[in-house]
């Protein structure tokens, strides 16, 4: 995946540092420079009804990739990831992960066949 990006993708504490995370493998997860960005130092973030959320934990969930489809699923024909849950709904907007520019990404990464 990070290959078929164009970026090279960071190694994110899912409970940050600053917070008392630990640099151990159950608190770290790849993620996109523009998602760690946008998460910065956010343990949680309100969805659109005003509830808060806790982040998305992909090593919440065995196998890891499960929870991806239980939260977010992808539209291959406009490169929108959409929400199948509040938490899916609310990170999606905190991360602004359907921001043009990686929209065009995704269809990009559909095309080649690194993602589906």
């Amino acid at each position: 995946m990070e290959i078929g990006s164009g970026v090279t993708f960071h190694l994110e504490h899912i409970f940050p540092v600053s917070k008392g995370g630990r640099a151990v493998l159950s608190n770290l997860a790849l993620s996109c420079p523009g998602c760690n960005f946008a998460k910065a130092e956010r343990t949680n973030v309100e969805d659109r009804g005003g509830q808060l959320q806790l982040l998305f934990n992909p090593r919440s969930y065995e196998p890891w990739l499960l929870g991806w489809h239980i939260h977010f699923g992808l539209d291959s024909e406009t490169g929108s990831v959409f929400a199948r849950t509040a938490i899916g709904e609310a990170i999606i907007d905190a991360l602004n992960m359907n921001e043009s520019k990686r929209r065009f990404a995704r269809i990009l990464q559909i095309q080649a066949g690194l993602i589906s």
